[in-house]
């Protein structure tokens, strides 16, 4: 997997970069995905984000082209599927008082059709044994992989 920095330097051993996050004090790790829809694929980013609160933080992303998925629950569950994988794969290198919450890009509020979903998505975080963040609170999938997937992913093209 090919990760990178928000600055778009690269990261050679993504366990490594948390490794050395959490021994220089960063506490708090958040990871989320989101997905954007183009004509033929489907584009997910998924974020890594380790904070120490009032110092700032660190920003990794992995971006991954799949074709077109049409159905909103298999790209959410995928987006989840994402998460979760890298929550397990960096696991073993947080310390454990490093709290790591998978944030999920769904609403709970009825008017939208994610909302249909959240207890499914939440589920299979739950089981996995992380602690779920649904919007509003899941920013790290709702703000930081939007940016990503979004404004980044764009720019990207353009160049």
């Amino acid at each position: 997997m090919k990760w990178k920095t928000i600055t778009e330097k690269p990261i050679a051993d993504i366990r490594e970069f948390v490794a050395t996050a959490a021994r220089e004090g960063n506490r708090l790790v958040h990871i989320g995905t989101d997905s954007l829809q183009g004509r033929r694929n489907t584009q997910f980013v998924t974020v890594l984000v380790i904070l120490e609160p009032g110092k700032g933080g660190r920003v990794a992303y992995h971006r991954q082209m799949v074709p077109r998925i049409a159905s909103l629950r298999e790209r959410l569950l995928k987006e989840v599927w994402l998460s979760v994988t890298l929550a397990l794969e960096i696991n073993d290198v947080l310390p454990a008082s490093a709290p790591l919450t998978v944030h999920i890009d769904a609403n709970p509020v009825a008017t939208h059709r994610s909302s249909l979903y959240v207890q499914e998505l939440v589920g299979m975080v739950v089981g996995q044994g992380f602690k779920a963040a649904i919007k509003p609170e899941a920013w790290a999938a709702t703000h930081t992989a939007d940016y990503v997937v979004r404004a980044l992913g764009r720019a990207t093209r353009v160049a």
